[in-house]
Parts: C-alpha cells; structure tokens; sequence
C-alpha cells in the first residue's frame, strides 16, 4: 500500500498557511477538525482510515483501511463570494484531471463526484462556532479502489491512481487556498459544464416531499438549485436528487 507520506505533502504546501496532521486511524477527519484548535490560517488532516466516517444527511461515509482520500481542510477564512460545495466539485475534478486526463469526473449537485454513473467521491461541508466566529470545515472523500459494497459505489481503480494519493491531496490542498484567496471566481460557469443532469429530468426529496418530472435548470450566485417543477421554477437551498439511469 502506498502510504500518505507527511513529509511529501508538508514539504509541497505553503508552510507558513498550512498546519498538517496525518491519522492511521481517526472517528472522522471532519469531527477532528471541529476539536482542534486552529494555529494556522488553514488545517489540514488527513486519515488512512475512518471508523466513523460521515456524508451528508447523517449519511456512512465506508472508510476502509484502503488507498482511498480521506481529508478535512479547515480554516476561519470565508469564502463568501461561492458556495464551498460546488467550488471543491470542481476543484476535485480538476486535480483528479491534472493526474490523468482521461478521466470524465461529472459533477451531481450538490456534493457528488461521478463516473460512469456510479458515485466515486463527495463533499461535506460544515460551519463551526469557533470563538468568535465560524471555522470552515470541507470534508473530501475519494474512492480510488474500493470493494463494492452497494450497487452505487464505485472508484477510479481502472486509472491506477492509488499511488498518486500525495499529489491528489496536495493539488487539492494548493487549489483550496488559491479559491480562498481570490475575491471572485467565475465558478458558474465551470460548474455547468461539469454537471451531468443540465436539463436533464430528475427527482428531487427536500423535507421528504418527492417532486416527480423535475427537470434540473441551472444553479443559482449561491450554489442553490433552480428546477423546473409543475409549478414553475423553484429554487432548492438543499435536498437529495436523483436522476433517471444513476444513483
């Protein structure tokens, strides 16, 4: 197994930002990230394996002991200008594509890295009070060769990207901070292309009312979705979709 190496990813991010901490085994690197105290701008932790690893909804996140991405960036930065989940979609895609190329990571809203229909990675993001303000929290897990569990699972194994685990979480790491230090970001624009059900006939659950033949039109400045129902366009702040054919 290729090992998360503390040095390599120490050595190839910004010293003065970025504190790092390296975990065999941790609960959830979200939940150690609401524990710490900050002594730098952001934290990074990272783990071979979660034992209570989190999605969103209260949902398990499976975290075996694997060559898969387990890590939390926190930081007291904000990032008022985009919405985090959207922003580290796209960020994950590109770094998965500046490995390799050839992967067509698509983008499911709000959380979801995807490929061939299955689910391959996802985003949780949480706010903490932190003295006097909010610590942001970015939860990112990546299946890079995982045993199926459930029919939806899958992982990027066929790419051989279980070596590149310390550049994937360095690219990621880098390009969180460039995000976090531009004061706008055309982000819109970059989401769409990636996203995989534009236009396209969804479900959408929020408050365990089922909206059938929606139809998924576009996001909104803050990451909301905007579907079209049977009585107009609405705009969703949350909720769980699916789409005909995936997941």
């Amino acid at each position: 197994m290729n090992k998360l190496n503390f040095k390599n990813i120490y050595n190839n991010l910004p010293k003065n930002r970025v504190n790092v901490h390296i975990f065999q085994e941790i609960d959830s690197t979200n939940d150690e990230a609401k524990r710490i105290s900050l002594e730098n701008e952001f934290h990074l932790i990272i783990a071979e394996k979660q034992s209570k690893g989190r999605g969103r909804h209260g949902k398990t996140w499976s975290s075996p002991d694997s060559h898969n991405i387990y890590m939390t960036m926190c930081t007291q930065n904000e990032l008022s200008f985009a919405p985090e989940s959207l922003i580290t979609g796209i960020i994950c895609r590109k770094s998965i594509n500046n490995i390799n190329k050839n992967i067509n990571i698509g983008l499911k809203w709000p959380n979801d890295l995807i490929l061939n229909k299955k689910k391959i990675g996802g985003i949780l993001i949480e706010k903490e009070h932190y003295q006097n303000t909010f610590k942001t929290i970015i939860g990112i897990g990546i299946n890079l060769n995982i045993e199926e569990q459930e029919s939806w699972w899958g992982d990027l194994s066929k790419f051989n990207l279980e070596n590149k685990r310390n550049e994937l979480i360095i690219d990621i790491t880098k390009n969180l901070i460039k995000v976090f230090d531009k004061k706008d970001f055309n982000w819109q624009k970059e989401w769409r292309q990636a996203c995989m059900h534009m236009n396209k006939e969804i479900k959408i659950l929020n408050n365990q009312n089922e909206k059938e033949s929606a139809i998924f039109k576009d996001v909104d400045n803050s990451g909301n979705a905007i579907i079209e129902t049977c009585n107009g366009l609405e705009v969703f702040s949350s909720g769980q979709i699916t789409i005909k054919g995936i997941y």
